[in-house]
């Protein structure tokens, strides 16, 4: 593996974690201000440095196959999993109904739905000189929130698509420089780093705790004061700082656990049925704020996190995708690969 190919792994197997880490706690957040604050720094970063990062890698939007490849590798992922997800949440949950819905995405699925879209937006945006799209796609985020539709943030998960396209945008522009990175990557810079991140989980504390205005935090909500509009003007300045100073941290040569982060999708994609078990069972109602069950809630993401990101999962579904690769017909994927290349040129 490259330096260069273990930096980003490293990168995504924190991500990942903290994804894990931060659902895992979210029952419990409320019950302290120290696990509120944690929440609250986690959500921060953790999202846009991921979208980042998608956006990083999706350069090679003008090559053959690019759109053949959301279909495959995005689209039929989050239609398979929105179905299961469906399935398994009316099983879970009997005394709720659940209905088969593929334009309100379940939990964590917004994030595969919103991907397709900010895939199929980028080469329009890229037509444009830097300044002009990272603008336009700012306002769009900020602009969103004025939209107050009953429902209307549900259908597509539309308010987190605009809110967080600015971060895949950022990610799609480093990736046209040249080791965009490596200047964090000094003693210096990690320096700045720490401090930046260690001021940023204290302002959590001592600013985020009991206050309206965190909900700007999850790219969900509409505004109902200007306290709500500023908050998320200003996540999006304290958000890309956080996250390069996050990135500036990340290890560059491979280590133990490096290979989780090329399965992180995996983790992201399965966690869900472990932890929406988990929340249903006595011990996790047993668990509160304390620092026992803050060591257990840590202990059990870690080990989602292994489990997950393991060989065993990786083969398996490897195998699962050879075989709906072999059922399906080759001749479909393509016009609707072509016909998805007309609609957005």
């Amino acid at each position: 593996m490259s330096t260069r190919n273990a930096y980003f792994d490293n990168a995504k197997f924190v991500l990942i974690f903290l994804v894990v880490f931060g659902h895992m706690i979210s029952p419990y957040r409320t019950d302290s201000e120290g696990m509120l604050s944690i929440y609250h720094f986690i959500f921060i970063f953790h999202m846009p440095v991921f979208i980042l990062l998608a956006g990083y890698f999706s350069k090679n939007f003008h090559k053959k196959g690019y759109y053949k490849k959301i279909f495959t590798k995005v689209a039929i992922p989050y239609l398979a999993f929105q179905t299961i997800y469906t399935f398994y949440y009316s099983a879970l949950y009997t005394n709720e109904t659940y209905t088969l819905q593929y334009l309100v995405p379940r939990w964590a699925m917004w994030f595969l739905l919103s991907l397709i879209f900010w895939k199929l937006m980028l080469p329009f945006f890229a037509k444009f000189p830097m300044w002009i799209s990272m603008t336009a796609s700012i306002l769009l985020g900020v602009g969103i929130g004025f939209v107050n539709i009953d429902g209307f943030e549900k259908i597509l998960s539309i308010s987190r698509m605009f809110v967080f396209f600015p971060f895949f945008l950022t990610g799609y522009y480093l990736s046209q420089r040249e080791e965009p990175f490596k200047n964090l990557l000094t003693a210096k810079n990690r320096v700045i780093a720490s401090t930046i991140l260690v001021v940023t989980l204290a302002a959590s504390y001592y600013f985020l705790n009991e206050t309206v205005y965190t909900d700007m935090l999850y790219g969900t909500n509409t505004y109902n004061s200007v306290g709500e509009f500023l908050m998320r003007l200003s996540h999006y300045g304290i958000a890309f700082i956080v996250s390069f100073a996050f990135m500036a941290l990340i290890p560059t040569r491979p280590f133990a656990l490096t290979s989780i982060g090329q399965r992180s999708l995996y983790v992201y994609l399965l966690h869900g049925f472990i932890l929406k078990w988990f929340f249903t069972t006595e011990f996790a109602k047993s668990l509160d704020a304390s620092f026992w069950s803050i060591m257990v809630l840590t202990a059990m993401s870690i080990l989602v996190t292994l489990l997950l990101g393991s060989r065993i999962v990786d083969w398996s579904i490897t195998g699962t995708k050879l075989f709906i690769q072999f059922i399906t017909p080759k001749k479909a994927i393509e016009k609707f690969s072509l016909a998805i290349k007309r609609t957005f040129p």
